[in-house]
């Protein structure tokens, strides 16, 4: 009986070794991301265009970054004022605090959301600043140095560097109050030279984060990082012309070259994990893509989204963002009008007026 139960134990010892060397090795899914799918409509189960007020005393400069927060929009424009409209795009209120004054700012490079808070990050400044939504100041960080985007949190705020960290790292913890808390990432060489990228992204609890030319995903808890998912892009098999059907031609070259990406957004959505990227192709200029990876099938597809008329055409004010229930693109309404044809109403943006405030457009994934 003695011997029997020894070895009972060191039989349940091995079965709780092999399971958790099993868990260990699965490790990042790798995404295979060269698959294309001629049907986007299949991810997405709504479309709405969400055209925003036009007022003498709104009027908006070219959007440079949203967030959307309790089913209302929070847009920075490239004038640095946050406006904030609700989901049928209702002027709310607005932020406008440029000046040298106390609690003004001379630069908003990138904000974020939390509680009642506006937070803005002033890279030039190297400070945030946080406000209500009606635009009163609340309370000011000193930075160590700039920072290009940040995520805050209950409880910290993690920032993202680009190479112009002071010996510190690309991912930055900081508490409410400014202390260093945490950072880790050693810098690469020449990590990036985009400006603007979202790099960080709200997931509930959690934060995605990634660097623009990696194509690795991370995922952050507020105490320890992972990696959760890795793209492979390169496809060297050649697809004949019937293999395309209504796929435009300029994706054959797409999927067959090892033209460099840079991420600019990621998000989970369900059991996906969503992403979208930017190319520059000869010939055919700037075009941007979203790849949907079903986690459940491990199964990727990526769209053109100017073809597949889910953006407008590449121009100032023009864009997308990522939230965990929507792709939201914007433009101007002529913007929209140009790139997407018969995949819009044009009843409706028949009444936007192309000199007024941009325009969203809201694709609800299923």
């Amino acid at each position: 009986m003695k011997r029997l139960s020894i070895n009972s134990v060191i039989a349940f010892l091995i079965c709780i070794l092999t399971f958790s060397c099993a868990e260990a090795s699965q490790g990042p899914t790798k995404i295979d991301a060269t698959k294309w799918d001629k049907n986007p409509d299949s991810h997405f189960a709504s479309q709405r265009i969400i055209p925003l007020e036009t007022r003498d005393d709104i009027l908006m400069g070219d959007i440079k970054s949203i967030r959307v927060y309790d089913d209302t929009y929070f847009i920075l424009d490239s004038r640095n004022t946050i406006f904030r409209f609700d989901k049928d795009g209702k002027y709310i209120s607005k932020i406008a605090r440029q000046g040298r004054g106390h609690g003004e700012y001379l630069d908003a490079r990138m904000f974020d959301v939390s509680g009642d808070e506006v937070y803005i990050l002033s890279s030039f400044e190297k400070k945030i600043r946080s406000y209500s939504f009606d635009g009163e100041f609340r309370k000011e960080i000193d930075l160590n140095e700039q920072y290009f985007d940040m995520a805050v949190m209950d409880g910290y705020i993690l920032l993202y560097s680009d190479n112009c960290n002071n010996g510190l790292k690309n991912y930055v913890k900081i508490s409410p109050d400014g202390e260093i808390l945490d950072s880790w990432d050693d810098f690469g060489k020449n990590t990036s030279f985009i400006t603007g990228i979202k790099a960080l992204n709200k997931q509930g609890s959690t934060i995605l984060y990634y660097k623009p030319f990696d194509y690795r995903i991370f995922e952050y808890d507020g105490k320890a990082s992972k990696q959760i998912a890795e793209f492979h892009f390169t496809n060297n098999k050649r697809y004949s012309k019937s293999d395309m059907e209504d796929i435009v031609e300029f994706n054959d070259m797409v999927r067959n070259t090892e033209y460099v990406r840079y991420f600019s957004a990621a998000a989970k959505v369900a059991d996906k994990l969503v992403i979208t990227y930017r190319m520059y192709l000869d010939g055919y200029g700037i075009k941007d893509f979203m790849a949907i990876n079903d986690l459940k099938n491990n199964k990727c597809y990526n769209y053109c989204l100017q073809e597949q008329g889910l953006c407008s055409i590449p121009f100032p004010g023009y864009g997308y963002y990522l939230s965990d229930k929507a792709l939201i693109t914007y433009s101007s309404a002529s913007g929209f009008i140009m790139a997407n044809g018969e995949k819009v109403d044009k009843k409706i943006l028949s009444k936007i007026s192309a000199d007024g405030n941009p325009v969203l457009m809201r694709f609800e994934f299923k």
